[in-house]
């Protein structure tokens, strides 16, 4: 009964701020990048100047994304590579994604969708704005609010950060229960990689991370298995743990 209601007000939320669409302006928030910037060796072969207009926080979140990447993806030099990231709130950590990929390629191309990209935060910026000043001058990519069962290209990797894979998350996110279908994103996100793709998944507790290697086995996808991912900056509460689909 309990998610009946959270439901419903869930859906009559999103309808409205899907519609409405407020938010304040030019969104900016203070650099901190300097000389006590936390860096560790894997990471100095990167372009980390482009993190100076962030703060300490997103520079830290950045940096620990970029490890796992560096860590856990396979790199392939190419002249093209295309990167979606589903789910990206308000991608925040573009930076990192986008700092891979272009070691990579002389023409990287960045796609990020969200569903509930007119969320506000408490000083009333949506996801879309913030996300606007996170991807400023970054080549190729683009931020979509949309649905990702509709979303349509071909991609080189895909990263996914806490799919909701249970029903309790996706409600305390605030939305509808519509949309819980994990299965079929799973399958569609698979279907979004080129030949020789990688789908990295992020999973956040141990429970999760179980589901998450019954939902690939049900679909008879090839993953691999990391474990928990180690967080230096001690950034999240929760445990994370990592895994990667091939194609």
């Amino acid at each position: 009964m309990a998610n009946f209601f959270d439901d419903l007000r869930n859906s009559f939320d999103f309808f409205l701020r899907s519609r409405i669409t407020f938010s304040r302006k030019d969104y900016k928030e203070k650099g901190c990048l300097d000389e006590n910037c936390p860096v560790n060796e894997t990471l100095k072969k990167y372009d980390l100047p482009l993190l100076k207009n962030l703060s300490e926080r997103n520079i830290k979140e950045n940096l620990y994304f970029l490890n796992i990447y560096d860590k856990y993806l396979s790199k392939k030099q190419c002249s093209k590579i295309s990167l979606l990231d589903i789910g990206s709130k308000n991608w925040n950590y573009v930076k990192s994604e986008y700092l891979f990929v272009s070691s990579l390629s002389e023409e990287p191309h960045l796609d990020g969708i969200e569903l509930d990209g007119y969320r506000l935060n408490n000083k009333f910026y949506s996801r879309f704005e913030i996300a606007k000043f996170y991807t400023k001058d970054l080549q190729n990519t683009h931020y979509t609010v949309g649905d990702f069962m509709e979303h349509k290209g071909s991609y080189d990797y895909i990263i996914w950060i806490l799919p909701f894979i249970t029903e309790y998350p996706l409600l305390r996110w605030g939305l509808p229960l519509k949309f819980f279908k994990p299965k079929k994103m799973l399958e569609h996100a698979y279907s979004l990689l080129n030949e020789g793709g990688e789908l990295l998944i992020i999973n956040q507790g141990e429970e999760e991370y179980k589901i998450q290697q019954e939902l690939n086995k049900e679909l008879g996808l090839i993953a691999e298995y990391f474990g928990e991912i180690e967080d230096k900056f001690n950034l999240f509460k929760n445990k994370r743990f990592a895994s990667k689909i091939s194609k």
